[in-house]
């Protein structure tokens, strides 16, 4: 199972969450974020979509991403 959790340090509380099997890839899940704007995302090497990222760019966020190895 994977947990993928939107987390207000503000008020220390989860705003949504999902949860999925480990089959499901989480280039797939991140397809179905909504992202907020004045955020940090901080995702694994898996999120690995440029258009997503750009669609976090867009919503004045900011992501942190592992790289990839090569």
């Amino acid at each position: 199972m994977k947990a993928h959790v939107l987390y207000d340090v503000e008020a220390q509380a989860p705003v949504s969450y999902t949860i999925n099997t480990a089959l499901k890839h989480d280039s797939i899940a991140m397809i179905s974020i909504h992202y907020e704007p004045n955020v940090y995302y901080i995702l694994d090497r898996a999120y690995d979509s440029l258009k997503e990222f750009y669609m976090i760019h867009l919503a004045d966020s900011i992501f942190v991403s592992r790289l990839k190895r090569t």
